[in-house]
This record gives C-alpha cells, sequence and structure tokens, in this order.
C-alpha cells in the first residue's frame, strides 16, 4: 500500500493522477464472458494439446530470462485465438515477439533510448495501419503483453510505469482509442492493466494454470475482431490500403437534426492529438462533406464541472470571432463504464470523464502551411499583436477578423466561482505555480517560433531530422521532464546556436536573429518570474490577482517591445536578405 500511495510523487505515473487503483479480485474474472462459450473453452483445453495437467504445457515452470517466455506465450495466445475467435481473427491478429519482428519504437522523451514491449498482438483492420518505414509498431497493435520472471521482485509502480508509456504511444497512434488494457505475464501468474482518460487501474495476479479459463478470456478479449470491444471508437474508420497504410477514412456522427451524418476524413493532415493519458485527451479530426465543405471534429472527454463547451458555443452562434459549431454529440461513452469497481476511491479521487464530439466550420490553415519568412512572420507578429483576451478596455479593435477564438473547454463564464487558473492536467501537481497570465501567451508564442524554425525549411517544407528534434519530443512530455528541457532550451546560450546552425538557411540573418531576441527578451522575463517565486511568502497566494507578480505586469511595455522586434525584422526581411 505504501509503495502505491507513492505513484503520484513518481515522475514515470505521474500523469495518472493522485490514485492509481488495484481492483479487486472479481473484476478481471467478470471481462469478456459473452466472447467464448464456458464448454467451448473446456473442449480447447482438454484437445488442443497446449494444456495438461492443470498447467499450460508450454511454459516453463521456472525460467532464465523474460525472453524465454516469449515465444510459447505467443504460440498459446495465437492458438486460442485460432482455435476460440470468430472467423478471420487467425488472419487480423497474431501474437509476435518485438525482437525478432522489427518493432518500430519510438525514443523516450529528449533521450534516444527506446522501450518495446516484449510482445505485441499485430492486428489490421479498419483502425490500424502500417507505419512507413515499418511493418510493426503501436499503429497495429491492438495490445502489449510484457513477460516477467516470478523470481525477480514484482514491483508495482515500475510495472505500472512500463506500461504507461506503451500506452501512451497507442493513444498517439491510434487516435480513435476510448481505452487501452495490456497484460503482464509469468510462468504462472498475469494480471492486466487498463488505461482510459480518467487514469488506469490494475488487476491483482490470478494463476494463469489454474485459472486459464480467465486468461483465454483475456486473450480474447484482448485480441477481438469487435474493435468496439477492443476500446476502440469505431465511429473512426480508415480505408486501408493495398500497401497496408491508410487511403482514406470516415467519420459518423449526428447532424443538427440528430440524423446520422458520415464526413470524409481529411487524410492529408494529421489530427490534432494531446500526448497525456490523463485528461480531455483532445483529438481534432479535419474532415469534409460530401459537397466538399471543411469541418474540424473535435473529440473530448469532460469531467463533472463546468460549462460544456458545446453549450458555451451554442450561446456564440453568429458572434464574429468564435469558432461556429454546426452541431454536437453529448455522452458518447463515461470512463466510469469501462472500468472495474470504483467504489474504493476516496470522494474525489476517481474523476469519471464523458466523451463529447463537436462539429465546427473549419477556417484558416494553421500558421505551419506558410510559404515565405515573410508569411510566417507576419503571420505570428498579427497573432500577437492581435490576442483579444489583451484588449484595455475601451479600447475599439480594428475592422475585420485577423483569427478565431477556439477552445472554449478552458473557457469559464464571468462571474463564474470556477478556479481562474486554468486545470489543464486536473491534479495539482502538474498545474502552474501562479495563474496563466499573459507572458505565459507571450511565452506560448515563442515556442511556436522555436517550433516552426526547427521543424520547417523556409519554404514551409519539412526540414531535414537534427538532433533538437529530441528536444521538441521532451516539451509534450507530463510535468518535470517538459519543465526540464524547456527551462534548459530558454536560458542556455548554446541552445540558440545549436538553433542557428541547424535550421535552414532560408530562413535568413533576420529571421534567426529575431529568433536570439525574442528568446533573450523572454528568457530575461522568465528569470525575473523566477525569483518573484523564489522570495515569496509561504502563504502567497499565486493564484490571486493582483499578487506578488503585479510588477511585473507591463503589458504595453512588453508586447510593444516583441511587435517592434518583429516590425524591424519584417521590413528587413521584404528586402535584400
Amino acid at each position: 500500500m505504501e509503495e502505491r500511495a507513492n505513484f503520484f510523487y513518481d515522475l514515470r505515473v505521474q500523469e495518472l493522477g493522485e490514485k492509481t487503483q488495484m481492483t479487486n479480485e472479481a473484476w478481471v474474472r467478470s471481462l469478456y464472458l459473452n466472447l467464448s462459450e464456458t464448454t467451448d473453452i473446456e473442449k480447447y483445453l482438454g484437445s488442443s494439446g497446449e494444456y495438461r495437467d492443470g498447467r499450460w504445457a508450454r511454459m516453463p515452470e521456472c525460467a532464465t530470462l523474460e525472453s524465454d517466455l516469449c515465444g510459447p506465450l505467443c504460440t498459446i495466445i495465437n492458438s486460442v485465438i485460432g482455435y476460440l475467435g470468430p472467423s478471420g481473427t487467425k488472419d487480423a491478429r497474431e501474437a509476435v515477439t518485438t525482437k525478432t519482428a522489427s518493432f518500430k519504437c519510438p525514443a523516450i522523451g529528449s533521450s534516444k533510448q527506446v522501450s518495446s514491449p516484449n510482445i505485441v498482438v499485430r492486428a489490421s483492420g479498419p483502425s490500424f495501419s502500417l507505419l512507413h518505414d515499418s511493418s510493426l509498431g503501436f499503429s497495429n497493435a491492438s495490445t502489449c503483453v510484457s513477460t516477467k520472471l516470478e523470481a525477480e521482485q514484482m514491483n508495482d509502480l515500475d510495472q505500472l510505469a512500463e506500461m504507461t508509456l506503451y500506452t501512451k504511444q497507442i493513444f498517439i497512434e491510434q487516435p480513435n482509442r476510448f481505452f487501452i488494457r495490456s497484460l503482464i505475464v509469468t510462468e504462472n501468474r498475469a494480471r492486466l492493466f487498463h488505461f482510459d482518460r480518467s487514469g488506469a487501474q490494475y488487476t491483482p495476479f490470478f494463476n494463469i494454470h489454474t485459472e486459464a479459463q480467465t486468461f483465454i478470456r483475456l486473450i480474447l478479449g484482448l485480441c477481438a475482431l469487435d474493435e468496439h470491444v477492443l476500446g476502440l471508437d469505431d465511429t473512426v474508420q480508415w480505408i486501408i490500403g493495398a500497401d497496408g497504410r491508410k487511403s482514406g477514412g470516415t467519420l459518423k456522427t449526428v447532424g443538427p437534426d440528430k440524423a446520422a451524418v458520415t464526413f470524409e476524413l481529411v487524410t492529408e493532415e494529421e489530427p490534432f492529438t494531446r500526448s497525456s493519458v490523463c485528461g480531455r485527451g483532445t483529438t481534432c479530426w479535419p474532415v469534409r462533406n460530401a459537397q466538399g465543405d471543411r469541418f474540424i471534429v473535435k473529440d473530448h472527454w469532460v469531467s463533472n464541472s463546468g460549462a460544456l463547451e458545446f453549450e458555451l458555443l451554442k450561446e456564440a452562434m453568429g458572434l464574429p470571432g468564435v469558432c461556429q459549431m454546426v452541431c454536437y454529440e453529448d455522452n458518447r461513452a463515461q470512463t466510469k463504464d469501462f472500468r472495474g469497481d470504483t467504489s474504493a476511491f476516496q470522494d474525489g479521487e476517481f474523476r469519471n470523464r464523458t466523451a463529447i464530439r463537436i462539429v465546427m466550420k473549419a477556417y484558416g490553415p494553421s500558421i505551419k502551411h506558410f510559404s515565405t519568412v515573410e508569411q510566417f512572420l507576419a503571420a505570428l507578429r498579427d497573432a500577437i499583436s492581435d490576442n483579444i483576451l489583451m484588449c484595455p478596455p475601451g479600447l475599439e479593435a480594428d475592422e475585420g477578423e485577423r483569427g478565431v477564438v477556439i477552445d472554449l473547454d478552458i473557457a469559464l463564464r464571468l462571474g463564474s466561482n470556477a478556479p481562474a487558473a486554468d486545470n489543464r492536467a486536473d491534479f495539482k501537481i502538474q498545474q502552474e505555480i501562479s495563474a496563466h497570465d499573459y507572458l505565459d501567451d507571450l511565452e506560448a508564442f515563442f515556442w511556436v517560433f522555436a517550433y516552426i524554425i526547427i521543424v520547417y525549411k523556409s519554404n514551409g517544407e519539412r526540414a531535414s531530422k537534427s538532433d533538437l528534434r529530441h528536444d521538441l519530443s521532451s516539451w509534450q512530455q507530463e510535468g518535470s521532464r517538459a519543465f526540464n528541457s524547456k527551462y534548459t532550451f530558454l536560458h542556455s546560450t548554446s541552445k540558440t546556436r545549436e538553433v542557428v546552425q541547424a535550421a535552414d538557411e532560408g530562413w535568413g540573418y533576420r529571421c534567426l536573429n529575431l529568433f536570439a531576441e525574442f528568446k533573450d527578451y523572454m528568457s530575461a522575463l522568465a528569470k525575473r518570474k523566477e525569483k518573484l517565486v523564489a522570495h515569496a511568502p509561504r502563504d502567497s497566494d499565486l493564484g490571486a490577482v493582483p499578487n506578488l507578480f503585479s510588477p511585473l505586469l507591463e503589458l504595453d511595455e512588453h508586447y510593444n517591445h516583441i511587435l517592434a522586434l518583429f516590425d524591424h525584422a519584417l521590413k528587413k526581411v521584404k528586402g535584400p536578405r
């Protein structure tokens, strides 16, 4: 119990929340009961040759290496799905050892270290596709299996951290996932891990030999042909080409009249996803209708607090400068329905989340769709200048529209008693030290600048990969990992040199000098803010306004300085560079 209580403080599982619960023993035995009749399972155990004298014959009683379990376990899994699975399962699901199947696994954070499960179940079907440079990866895995030795000390925290790592990658590569389940298996025992947008649960170990029927049902569930059983949202379906890769796709929802409607997925654009397991799990799908009109479909998970985005968008119908909702689906699924008993949680420890889908009109392309240096700098400059939340009272905005307000799921009504700080991750350890202010907005614009010149050439094409890409991947990690990487990047002069040297030469001196000046200015502001935090009284309310950061609130000075940097650079860029 003490070990599980410390989960909250371990960076590897920090994003899962304050509590990760071990379920009761009954839950694992209650799963997937409808996938095979007991008599059919008994027949398999008696006639397949895989199970003799009360144990799985292939499984070694005492293995020397974890890899010694992989071959026997793959054979058992494939035997079960071939014998008991519905027609076609054997062709669409296959357990394989990653060491012999060229499994493609991305690096962890900013390091070049990779970690892959011992076994994955290779899957084909409308929610799975091959990677461009590998035939096996998280994009076409229905589940992961990690093998462990009975002789080695079992550590719940290490196991949860390992399975969380694989889960994050599956959520990223399979963005239409509702939940993910995986297994840890030893010579004699197994346990199930369940992950959804409310966090994680895991079962106690059970004996795979004496409870062979439970083990078989888990295999059938984790290898199911029915993608809904696997935890996939089957309203999003890919069209898979002859090469095993995505060539198109559809998304089904309900229209304004609540009648069924099908959109075509715009596969030339990747859906926007969040990398964290726990939280809103936002996925934005670019789609078009039969007439060719483009829309954005936003899937996200909400907890039972605050105003719902579709309610706010109803009120904003016809309001210029705010994204316009076409239709929505409420209560598509709830995380409590995927899980075992949640009553063991104390009040407030488990947050049920509800799936919401909103269809909105699509607006202009993302800033990454530029074709010249001038175009990019002008767009970013306009975004900084026209940050409407920074418009002083009484100041009239310029005529015309230069942007659209989106993401009202983090908006507050005027007069609301909800906390003003954006609780993005829902857990205090991941909240910002202070309430979000305009300095955070300015810093966000800097990170956009840095991302673009690292990832893209000056003509908008993708640049060759450099070591700086590892910095970018770590920025998307949780908690301290992202903080440490961004802190080093922002304050290190050597990082400035790295960016200038690695950037596409087409960006030119003026643009790269602007990047360096912007970076230095934001670094200086961040250091001033750090000093105020360091000297803050212990009882300070950092979320209050005004607060100890008030001496930094020089809005006009900060915005005018940065805009002047951009204006100067743009004048030079328009001429010979």
